[in-house]
């Protein structure tokens, strides 16, 4: 860490010693809490008092054996919520004062209902929304949403409104790929693996919610110009003292009948969790584990066309049939101490592994001036592992003041990775040849990552209108990733070696780069007025990069340095308690990966390339937004209409490669005529970019057992002329939306229906097709809704695919994927909640006892 980054963190802890005044002037609030059906009191109900202006929690209390509670807290005013298992939430009617003149407040008895009641033989259970709507983002609770049963993060994020993974994994929102996503409000690169890989390795059963936040503060990273998804996994299990957990158990497979012949008959899945934690008045003991298999496959044509000054003069026809095997394995064991009602420190440590085996069966035949024919059939087969390690530690401590509060987290991640990878070719010059051409060319890797990142955030409010959020934020990282590519090729006539195990200098590598990002932010947040609210924030951020390839000395190396303040601002009105209208302004960067840098060349099936740009600089984006929330009965209406402006726009950008076209567009990667024909993709640099929408997402509670969400994106951007575009303009419009419907029938039964529809859209270089699907899950509570059977079909009408369609002066591509489906999961999960029953059971006997006395 630089010099400059240290007189940060002094200068910053030098004014958190500065502002730690305590508040003095506390108060009370007592009562209890009573069923309202028994009119039993109730024994470790959460009770909890609420900052008025964003329902942030203050403080709070457990209810004793008779129900009673007490809080202390400092004079405000607070919004207060009761929550207990089985129960409906309870907010109180009115905000609760607590002032010199009302140092006591006592609301006497409270009672709170039964979830579940029986009506017109239907069980009504109260749960939360699947969407909450709060200053700055929205909350997606995944619990609310069974179709993901059984499956893992990425099956979560394809039910999140405005969020998309396409069959390669990428994630985008808004249609934008440019997103940071979070895992627990940390970067994903601390998890030791890249997105895609790490969201297959998280089952679904341990993901919590998900937070989608379009305009961060600048409390928040500013990298992703559309915005920020933070994905919550749970860590404990709330609401009761002693022993608590879950537990999951799920197995899948397409149906037999549709896996096409060349693949298993039996694609297989299964996914096992276990959570565990027990909690007593001084700490939290807690163990996850989980584990499994998740098995993908599809079935993809390619019709390629590539020409000369007009002229055709080859095509090509492939079939492929892939199959990607995610074995995967993590445990995670920690507690929290705490030292008293405010203070509290958490140490955890994560064990993740993870082996990634992907196959793919290639048949090609290519035509040469349309008479000549080359046929030849490719096998791809690579298998990659890697083992992190996490530690984390997380510290908390509460001021007497409401919201007063000091977080410092730090953690440190390392993981180390190796693979191997065959790609085989074999050729047949003519359709009735005796002898052929033989090609393989194979991979060794070596990876090690190393990930550090501290974040220290205090929060100190000013009376009950103003607050101030600053802290700092350190990220720093390095990476050595080491490829070797090795050739065996066999000549024709008659077939013996020519070259065996031969290394491949050009296209290996072995990548050096480091990463830091050093930044201090501040927000200072008021109500300026009865119904308005703000909120406006600075980020000053120093980050550096260095890259280098030690197997070639020549290539460019990276090294930049870069200065940049991020402004942001929020303001909220509250028209009504049934409506209300924000509006926001960020400042975001999209800063170059690695791989985005890294020049080496990856050759891939089909007769493809990939590589890097050394000279790719970050982008930078303006973003605005104005949203209205609308509550009236039974419907929640969520309207947003969103402009941004990104200066610098990174875009991948393909070609085919030959003398001239690798002379003009990759410059750093010497020429090699062997791949001539080869569709090449890099990174590149345009001059700017528009994006403007509109997202409507609407909740309606058709019945009291029948509800459904439903979500529209409208999507336009606009690309500034550049000479990667011959200096024209380049406009795409694009169209989503998605469809659940939540039914709770009599007897314990749930079904969920599930859609999701992309519209057909113009690409930087294609037109991507449309995209549908649907899935279908029905729940079943069992053993006194202690356990549950939930059954999942994926893709039930068998349309889930995507495809593409790419025309330029010297290549037209046909591109067509459908995934293997539909695809059937049974799972089992089971609630431990001993430490709570042996309590009350224990209590019901001393009763019993003293009843017989």
């Amino acid at each position: 860490m630089n010099r400059k980054a240290w007189l940060l963190i002094v200068a910053l802890l030098t004014l958190y010693g500065s502002i730690f005044a305590q508040n003095k002037n506390k108060g009370t609030i007592t009562g209890s809490v009573f069923d309202s059906k028994s009119g039993e009191a109730i024994e470790f109900a959460s009770v909890a008092l609420l900052h008025p202006n964003d329902s942030s929690m203050v403080t709070g209390d457990v209810t004793a054996a008779n129900g009673s509670f007490s809080i202390s807290a400092s004079h405000g005013t607070y919004l207060m919520r009761i929550s207990f298992m089985g129960y409906n939430t309870y907010y109180h009617s009115s905000p609760i004062t607590l002032s010199a003149k009302s140092p006591t407040i006592a609301l006497g008895k409270i009672q709170i209902v039964p979830a579940a009641t029986l009506m017109e033989e239907v069980t009504i259970t109260a749960e939360r929304s699947m969407v909450e709507y709060q200053l700055d983002k929205r909350v997606i609770n995944v619990d609310k949403n069974i179709v993901t049963g059984g499956g893992t993060a990425t099956d979560v994020l394809e039910n999140v409104p405005s969020v998309a993974i396409d069959n390669d994994g990428n994630v985008t929102l808004r249609g934008s790929s440019n997103v940071t996503v979070l895992i627990n409000g940390r970067p994903y690169e601390l998890m030791g693996s890249d997105l895609e890989t790490l969201l297959e390795q998280i089952p679904a059963s341990t993901v919590e919610n998900i937070e989608v936040i379009t305009n961060p503060s600048a409390k928040y990273d500013p990298e992703g110009m559309s915005g920020i998804i933070n994905i919550n996994l749970k860590e404990k299990t709330a609401g009761a003292l002693g022993l608590n957990g879950i537990a999951n158990l799920n197995v899948g497979a397409p149906l037999p009948f549709m896996v096409p012949d060349g693949l298993p008959s039996l694609i297989h899945t299964g996914m096992e969790s276990l959570n565990l934690n027990y909690t007593t008045e001084k700490y939290n003991l807690f163990f996850n584990m989980d584990g499994g298999v998740r098995s993908r496959a599809n079935k993809a044509t390619n019709d390629i066309e590539r020409s000369n000054n007009g002229t055709t003069y080859s095509k090509e026809h492939l079939v492929q049939l892939g199959q990607n095997q995610h074995y995967m394995m993590s445990g995670k064991i920690g507690g929290e101490y705490y030292f008293n009602p405010q203070t509290s420190l958490l140490l955890s440590y994560q064990l993740r592994y993870g082996n990634h085996q992907r196959t793919s069966e290639i048949e090609s035949e290519d035509r040469f001036n349309l008479n000549d024919s080359l046929s030849y059939d490719q096998t791809d087969t690579n298998t990659n592992l890697h083992l992190n390690h996490t530690f984390t530690l997380s510290f908390v401590k509460k001021f007497e003041r409401p919201e007063q509060q000091l977080n410092i987290d730090v953690s440190y991640s390392t993981r180390t990775g190796s693979g191997d990878g065959r790609q085989e070719q074999d050729y047949t010059l003519f359709p009735n040849a005796k002898w052929e051409n033989y090609y393989l060319r194979e991979t060794e890797t070596e990876n090690e990552n190393q990930h550090a990142n501290i974040q220290v955030n205090y929060v100190h409010p000013f009376g009950e209108k103003l607050r101030l959020e600053t802290g700092y934020e350190g990220r720093i990282s390095s990476s050595d990733q080491d490829y070797q590519y090795f050739m065996t090729t066999y000549d024709a006539l008659p077939p013996h070696l020519l070259n065996k195990h031969i290394l491949d200098n050009q296209s290996s590598t072995h990548y050096v780069y480091d990463r830091q990002i050093h930044a201090v932010y501040a927000t200072l947040g008021a109500k300026l007025f009865e119904k308005l609210s703000a909120q406006a924030g600075l980020r000053g951020e120093y980050s550096s990069v260095e890259g280098n390839d030690e197997n070639h000395p020549a290539t460019e190396k990276v090294s930049k340095e870069y200065w940049q303040l991020y402004p942001t601002l929020h303001l909220s009105y509250e028209i009504n308690k049934d409506q209300s209208l924000q509006v926001s302004y960020s400042r975001r960067v999209r800063r170059p990966r690695m791989w985005d840098l890294n020049p080496y060349l990856n050759i891939r099936e089909g007769q493809e390339l990939s590589f890097g740009n050394p000279g790719l600089d970050p982008e930078f984006t303006n973003a605005y937004e104005i949203s209205y929330n609308l509550g009236i009965n039974k419907v929640n209406i969520f309207t947003s209409a969103y402009f941004r402006q990104t200066n610098n726009r990174m875009t991948r950008y393909g070609f085919v490669w030959d003398a001239a076209s690798a002379a003009y567009y990759s410059p750093w990667i010497a020429y090699n005529s062997e791949y001539d024909g080869y569709w090449t993709s890099t990174w590149q640099n345009l001059s700017k970019e528009m994006n403007y929408g509109l997202e409507f997402i609407v909740d309606y509670q058709i019945l009291q057992w029948w509800k459904v969400n439903v979500s529209v994106n409208l999507f336009q951007s606009y690309i500034e002329g550049s000479d990667l575009l011959g200096g024209d303009d380049k406009s795409a419009f694009r169209t989503s939306g998605k469809f659940s419907s939540f039914m709770n029938l009599p007897k314990g039964w749930t079904v969920q229906l599930s859609g999701q529809y992309r519209a057909p859209f113009m690409d930087l270089q294609s037109e991507m097709l449309a995209s549908y699907w649907a899935d279908l899950a029905v729940k079943k509570d069992v053993l006194q809704k202690r356990g549950t059977i939930n059954l999942r079909v994926g893709d039930v009408f068998h349309t889930g695919g995507f495809g593409h369609t790419t025309e330029t002066e010297q290549l037209y591509r046909k591109f067509r994927s459908r995934r293997i489906s539909p695809t059937i999961t049974l799972g089992f999960s089971y609630k431990i909640n001993n430490g709570l029953q042996k309590k009350r059971k224990a209590e019901e006997a001393e009763d019993d006892d003293g009843s017989e006395e």
